[in-house]
């Protein structure tokens, strides 16, 4: 059974800066301190502070990088226009994100942090040159942004979101110890974060990478205990079916069988999956075509970016799950071999009997119609045994060679 590992990239916090309060808020601005009758070659504050934030605003980030480059670098310094600098530098900033220019961007927003350590904004600029460093692949430098960020703005829905992309990076560093802290950080101060069930999940995979599959299956039961998106269930589904086959080799079949036990078939999977993607792309869409007000706009935001990241990892889960062969046959193979092993042959006839049942693959349901064979020998049913074993020869072997 492989193992379904979701791509980490495709789940961090860390997606386009699309329509937020700074734009919102550089687009009012510019239309009250410019007079109708700019010109385009007008070099004066108004005209460059319009002409970039028009072009910015309009998703023209490269364009709009220009007029904000030469505002700041005439008229950075002029007290009178300080609200509209700090406005353009952190435009720029973002501009340079969205372009994915993410090296030019951590040195813009660390310029503006510097310029303006008050703003409104820098909570949210901290938190994008983490980002900005985590999709550098530079990890060490992301998770010293995120600490920053939570250590000054222990509150800031960002530091929310820093907390959890710290136990990312431990994960994609494969630091699994601190990746697992990090995680039980996040769940313990942030319970109802929508982020709770995917810290979770992680938490159980850092666990099991560092060798604790006992630890492991304890936080998908803890887990287990609050309402998770089907991603999230789905992800839990193949870590339990790793985490089960890697503790039957083990010949820890008692912790295997609570392993085995946490898996979902796939059929009932794979229906589930597909309705979460359609209400997440539903909602998505809505949310994209609704104009947000000042009061909303950062929450919105927030919400925008989180449902772009769990709308990835739904769509990647699904995938996956279509791509996958059935399962269950193989499932309650393994099931009734731990049954067996630990001496429980009825439980293990009742799983063995349904592997013969249910089984596409001939070689799936050979290896389970002959360990039901077994185990109805075990339980001394003579007259079961007999008839198992003259339909398994009559599958198997028609031609008698085998007598």
């Amino acid at each position: 059974m492989m193992f379904v590992w979701i791509r980490l990239r495709n789940l961090v916090s860390v997606r386009q800066f699309r329509l937020t309060g700074l734009a919102l808020a550089v687009s009012f601005m510019a239309h009250l301190l410019a007079p109708a009758n700019v010109m385009a070659a007008d070099d004066s504050p108004q005209a460059l502070y319009q002409g970039g934030m028009s072009r910015f605003v309009s998703g023209d980030y490269e364009s709009s990088i220009t007029y904000l480059e030469e505002l700041v670098k005439i008229f950075g310094r002029e007290p009178e226009l300080k609200e509209h600098v700090d406005l353009a530098m952190y435009a720029r900033a973002c501009a340079l994100y969205n372009l994915g220019r993410h090296a030019e961007a951590v040195k813009a927003f660390e310029e503006y942090i510097a310029q303006f350590p008050e703003s409104q904004f820098v909570d949210e600029g901290m938190f994008r040159i983490g980002s900005s460093q985590q999709i550098l692949a530079a990890y060490d430098l992301a998770i010293a942004a995120y600490q920053k960020l939570t250590a000054r703005f222990p509150r800031s829905s960002y530091a929310e979101d820093a907390l959890y992309q710290i136990g990312v990076c431990r994960l994609l560093q494969e630091q699994y110890a601190l990746a697992a802290a990090a995680f039980q950080d996040f769940m313990r101060l942030h319970p109802n974060s929508p982020l709770w069930g995917q810290a979770g999940a992680f938490c159980a995979r850092a666990l099991f990478d560092d060798i604790k599959p006992a630890e492991s299956i304890r936080v998908l039961e803890i887990i287990e205990k609050k309402p998770r998106t089907w991603s999230v269930i789905t992800y839990c589904n193949f870590l339990a079916f790793e985490i089960g086959d890697y503790l039957m080799d083990d010949t820890d079949y008692e912790l295997a069988l609570k392993a085995y036990r946490r898996v979902k078939p796939r059929a009932a999977l794979l229906r589930h999956q597909g309705n979460h993607v359609a209400a997440l792309e539903a909602r998505l869409a809505a949310m994209s075509k609704t104009r947000p007000s000042m009061h909303n706009i950062r929450s919105v935001f927030q919400e925008e970016r989180r449902l772009a990241a769990d709308l990835a990892q739904a769509r990647e889960m699904a995938e996956k799950l279509e791509n996958l062969p059935d399962y269950d046959a193989n499932l309650f193979h393994r099931i009734g071999r731990c049954f067996f092993n630990t001496d429980r042959y009825w439980e293990a006839r009742v799983a063995f009997t349904r592997v013969v049942a249910t089984a596409a693959e001939d070689s799936v349901r050979e290896a389970g119609h002959f360990d039901l064979i077994l185990a109805l020998s075990r339980l001394r049913r003579l007259d079961d045994l007999l008839i198992e074993a003259d339909a398994y020869l009559a599958t198997y072997d028609p031609s008698g060679k085998w007598e």
